[in-house]
């Protein structure tokens, strides 16, 4: 994008419309072709009118709606009318802050050449001092600290963010983040956004070369007064609360709550003692934010699968678990009677033909039934609907009937969530990257069923059989080797008589094969894993796979195809743990893999710290909130 033509300069005004004729005015001039589109939000009918004149004036593109909506809502609304106008990347400007054409294009061009960036210019001050040069904020204390001092804290768990004063993003991030999380009303929003950036794939960066003036709370303090407003104060502390509410596990959440009043205070004193003399107004804001940060209603999410059992999947029961474990998240299992007549906010679904799935051809009727009331339901309700996407296709074998209901189930989905930035839904909603979490805090309190040395040339099939898993082709490369040393077993449900016959009869013809064809409980398939020297995955096709992580989490190294998510998953792993052939699988990929795990054991654990339940659960709810605003 060599140009500013598709390029729209969103900004947000409340209060003096005396900001934006001396800020905005200068940017509309600076930046031409560029389209302005100014956000109103009431605060007074002069403010309103005379904002108004200046939009007329100007040629800018004016929004103004009948409430002050806050930061985060003004820019959503900003941002849909700009989107609505064809702009393709959007840059946000605060109406007391002003950037000049060359940073502009600066950020234009690094957006365009990243799409998944938030970029952002050094902000200065009026007086041209660095204002901000992205800061980081320490998870576990909720302390800020500038980029330069990085150095000084190695080692420290941080959330890098940028001002919410000046930021460019594209069209596809922007939809992608579903905007502003509207709850933060002011303050805070934007190191929300960020962390979102991260969660769902992007990244956060300041552009070389690229500055912004910004004078600083010129809707939140009086002009030559160092105090504050009572709503700065208010939404800083409630929102820092907010905040680790959302994103942090509950230790992390205890310790900043624990560290609360001291925060507070540090947030009162920006406005200096002065202040103090007449304390009721800024002391009054400061416990009401205290106050306010503790509670809010939890989001009430219906999650698809029904009363937890031992042999729902483990990836199912470990996500319900985490997400109760929070108190922003009210998780309600699936019932057709609470689906149809219950209260919820968000209905999370991960296989979706599940709803119409039955034994019989009288109780596929009866669930066809169901499931078309409660379609009707969301329909009519607008019940928003969260995705996330496991398969690439619907399975075979449905009835019209059923894709009608698949089909209306998709038009209320309102966000996806992938497992893989590899995956491609074929909706165009906002979409974020969750990646599969791991199975060793589920592991980590279950005895294996019994104890068993590891054995070199065992490799070990397990989950249900089903087609496109290969099982059959395995069977075939180790009859058609009979020269060779393997120790091969299968465990799990076949999916119909005929493979189970088929597995049963190559078992009796071959004593290097073995099977157990029942269900595995978790204890048994812990310790068949276990025994195991390597998992092998003979899939005629793989997108992401459930079992391979739960291998990885028992730390036994896997032969998986080879695809562009399996080796980014390898070098996320470490080397030795992920071994890769390209289909069909061959006698040859089976012994490469045995001899260079026997040759040389991968050492420690695989790597899987980017995959820890807390924080897969933390980008879950803020996945379900970004639903209800989409």
């Amino acid at each position: 994008m060599s140009d500013l033509s598709r390029l729209a300069v969103v900004v947000v005004g409340y209060g003096d419309p005396g900001l934006l004729e001396r800020n905005t005015t200068q940017v509309s001039a600076a930046l031409s072709p560029a389209r302005i589109v100014v956000v109103d939000n009431h605060s007074t009918d002069a403010n309103r009118v005379a904002v108004r004149a200046l939009c007329e004036r100007e040629g800018w593109t004016g929004v103004f709606p009948g409430t002050n909506t806050g930061f985060g809502g003004g820019c959503n609304l900003g941002a849909a009318a700009a989107l609505e106008a064809g702009a393709e990347v959007l840059l946000f400007l605060n109406p007391d802050a002003t950037i000049d054409a060359e940073s502009t294009l600066r950020l234009v061009d690094a957006v365009a050449a990243e799409p998944l960036i938030l970029a952002a210019p050094t902000v200065l001050g009026s007086d041209g001092s660095v204002a901000s040069a992205g800061i980081d904020l320490d998870l576990d204390t909720g302390t800020m600290r500038p980029w330069r001092r990085r150095d000084d804290h190695p080692g420290a768990d941080t959330l890098p963010w940028v001002t919410g004063a000046c930021f460019a993003v594209t069209r596809e991030l922007w939809e992608r983040l579903a905007g502003f999380d509207e709850r933060y009303f002011l303050y805070w929003e934007d190191v929300d956004l960020c962390a979102r950036v991260r969660a769902f794939g992007g990244r956060v960066a300041i552009i070389e070369g690229a500055t912004a003036v910004h004078s600083g709370g010129g809707t939140q303090r009086a002009e030559g007064s160092r105090a504050k407003s009572p709503a700065y104060y208010y939404f800083n502390i409630r929102n820092r609360a907010l905040f680790a509410r959302t994103w942090l596990s509950q230790e992390r959440e205890r310790a900043w709550r624990r560290g609360a009043v001291g925060a507070a205070y540090e947030i009162l004193m920006r406005g200096g003692r002065r202040q103090l003399l007449h304390p009721v107004k800024p002391v009054s804001a400061v416990l009401r934010g205290l106050r306010d940060g503790r509670r809010t209603r939890p989001l009430r999410v219906m999650e698809s699968v029904p009363a937890l059992r031992a042999t729902t999947n483990p990836y199912i029961v470990q996500l319900v678990e985490r997400l109760r474990e929070r108190d922003d998240t009210e998780v309600l299992l699936f019932g057709f009677r609470r689906a149809i007549l219950g209260r919820y906010d968000v209905y999370h679904v991960h296989w979706p033909e599940l709803l119409m799935s039955a034994r019989t051809p009288l109780r596929r009727l009866a669930r066809r039934l169901l499931a078309t009331a409660f379609v009707m339901r969301l329909l009519v309700t607008r019940t928003p609907v969260v995705r996330t996407w496991h398969n690439l296709q619907r399975p075979a074998g449905l009835s019209r009937w059923d894709h009608l209901l698949l089909d209306r189930l998709e038009r209320r989905t309102r966000h996806v969530i992938r497992l893989t930035d590899q995956t491609a839904p074929p909706l165009e909603v906002a979409t974020s990257t969750i990646v599969h979490a791991h199975y060793r805090d589920w592991f980590a309190r279950i005895e294996p069923a019994f104890e068993a040395a590891v054995n070199p040339r065992r490799a070990l099939y397990f989950g249900l059989i089903k087609p496109y898993k290969g099982v059959e082709q395995l069977l075939e490369v180790v009859a058609d080797s009979p020269e060779a040393d393997l120790d091969v077993r299968i465990v799990g449900s076949p999916a119909d008589p005929a493979l189970a016959d088929q597995v049963r009869s190559a078992v009796a013809a071959d004593p290097r094969l073995s099977a157990d064809l029942t269900y595995a409980d978790d204890a048994t398939l812990a310790a068949e894993i276990g025994a195991a020297a390597l998992v092998v995955l003979p899939y005629k096709a793989m997108h992401n796979s459930g079992a391979l992580l739960l291998a990885l989490s028992l730390d036994t190294p896997v032969l998986a195809p080879d695809n562009e998510v399996n080796r980014l998953l390898a070098e996320e792993v470490g080397e030795g743990w992920l071994h890769l052939f390209d289909s069909p699988l061959t006698i040859d990929d089976l012994e490469r893999a045995l001899k260079a795990i026997e040759a040389h054991p991968p050492i420690g654990r695989p790597n899987l710290s980017t995959r820890d339940w807390p924080e897969s659960a933390a980008a879950h709810a803020a996945a379900f909130r970004s639903a209800l605003h989409p």
